[in-house]
């Protein structure tokens, strides 16, 4: 990420009805339902550790009083599975270099009907 890029919020899903599951009383036994709980990572990516910090504050502190239909209560909306709730992880880097190796054997590496060998020279892909 460049210095004229801006951040960049990413949510990974790790748990839906991930505490109780399909013993959970309160979820609607049609499928597609919405879920009741959801377990979140969220990564703030920016071109400086400042900015980032700011975007995942932001976004932390905009999800624990983020109003829902159903709410009862002002607080209570998140539960944190780290502690401090915001870790700095360092640099990140982003991956731009695929080195393909020419191979005499394709039985020894093969691979997946979606995939084909191309042949690079000197940076070019040979038609």
């Amino acid at each position: 990420m460049n210095k004229n890029q801006r951040g960049q919020v990413y949510f990974h899903v790790y748990g839906k009805n991930g505490v109780m599951g399909k013993a959970e009383i309160r979820l609607s036994q049609k499928a597609g339902a919405d879920p009741y709980e959801l377990g979140l990572i969220i990564e703030a990516v920016a071109p400086t550790k400042e900015e980032a910090d700011t975007l995942a504050g932001i976004t932390r502190s905009t999800l624990l009083h983020y109003g829902y239909e159903g709410r009862i209560a002002t607080a209570g909306n998140l539960a944190f599975p780290f502690s401090p709730s915001d870790t700095s992880m360092g640099s990140v880097y982003e991956f731009s270099l695929y080195h393909l190796m020419g191979i005499d054997d394709p039985v020894t590496f093969p691979q997946s009907p979606k995939r084909r060998i191309e042949k690079i020279y000197r940076g070019r892909v040979e038609q």
